[in-house]
């Protein structure tokens, strides 16, 4: 599932530099497909539900204190879900699953599902591609060891959601007609992943890196074409913006600028996501640190929110300055966002 590389930090454009962090292309769990349902042990998953899916049929899973899974059901497409199906495939076709072959793993799945299945997934969806950079990613489900051992050599291929740090997550709706974009409800704050970059939701009251504060819509504000502005452009389009919804959010330019945290944009929006029709975004709270390279954020910053355990001290100006430095020098132009000049990273530029 995705992972997020470095984040530079400083600047208006430090949310949108978290575009170029979804899905590592160098990173180990990157790419597309699961090969198996995060977090369920493929050799559980047997019964009614596995056995009936068709092309259309939504099934969801809950997962218990041992993280195994609970139940496995058919629900409706229109209540939360974790997997629509697009099809089966039958690996008695493929070479290397027929025979007495034990039940496959993670990595023995891994071709099928980049090989047949996401093809399948486009076909299913109509021409739809799935966005290495969006919050859906290509699922291949085998059956449980006690039906592969009878036989069954089909496996479920469909569409499921993932947080950033591959868990799965819930959706509502059709892939088809689903915005592919990543975001998050206001008041939603995101953790670490391991390597302390933005991960999957928690409480506010545990350590964070974002705090979602507002839903942007950038029709009329992005200029149309087959392409969305780059992630630097949508950071600097969405500034006056972001930080309204953070003054709106807290209820006055004073609390935003005693927070000493930015409201910048969260996630830019992909040409994938893009030419599939997204045209909402993020924008979030947050603060950049050395070596960070996100500050620990603890607690709503409607509450009262301490920065790396320390309780933010206001500047005596009027102006919020750059939350960092900005690494490598004079690597980029400088921009006012309204919260204090901050220096603009030139994509490429030296880390």
């Amino acid at each position: 599932m995705a992972s997020l590389l470095a984040i530079l930090s400083g600047g208006a454009v430090t949310g949108a530099l978290m575009a170029s962090a979804i899905n590592d292309p160098n990173s180990s769990s990157a790419g597309r497909i699961a090969a198996v349902v995060p977090q369920v042990d493929p050799r559980t998953l047997s019964g009614p539900a596995y056995a009936n899916a068709a092309p259309g049929t939504c099934l969801t899973w809950s997962i218990d204190a041992a993280d195994r899974v609970a139940s496995f059901d058919t629900v409706d497409c229109a209540e939360p879900h974790r997997f629509e199906v697009a099809g089966r495939i039958d690996l008695s076709e493929v070479p290397g699953f027929g025979g007495d072959t034990p039940l496959p793993d993670s990595g023995d799945l891994a071709p099928v599902g980049t090989d047949r299945c996401l093809p399948l997934i486009s076909r299913y969806a109509g021409g739809r591609e799935v966005d290495p950079q969006g919050r859906f990613t290509g699922l291949v489900v085998p059956p449980s060891e006690e039906g592969w051992d009878k036989g069954d050599r089909s496996v479920l291929c469909g569409i499921a959601a993932a947080e950033l740090d591959g868990r799965s997550a819930l959706s509502t709706g059709t892939f088809a007609e689903a915005d592919q974009h990543r975001r998050w409800d206001p008041g939603t704050c995101l953790g670490f992943t391991a390597e302390g970059l933005p991960g999957a939701p928690v409480p506010c009251s545990d350590d964070h890196s974002i705090e979602i504060v507002a839903d942007v819509d950038v029709t009329g504000t992005f200029p149309e074409g087959p392409v969305p502005p780059d992630p630097r452009q949508q950071s600097e389009l969405t500034a006056d913006a972001c930080r309204e919804a953070g003054i709106a959010y807290l209820g006055d330019p004073e609390t935003l600028r005693r927070t000493t945290l930015i409201s910048t944009l969260v996630n830019p929006i992909s040409e994938v996501s893009w030419r599939t029709g997204s045209r909402t975004v993020n924008c979030g709270l947050m603060r950049a640190a050395e070596p960070g390279p996100f500050a620990v954020l603890r607690g709503s910053a409607r509450q009262g929110v301490l920065i790396d355990g320390n309780t933010p001290v206001a500047p005596t100006t009027t102006e919020i300055p750059p939350p960092g430095q900005q690494p490598g020098g004079d690597t980029g132009a400088t921009t006012d966002t309204g919260q204090g000049t901050v220096a603009v990273p030139v994509p490429g530029g030296a880390p």
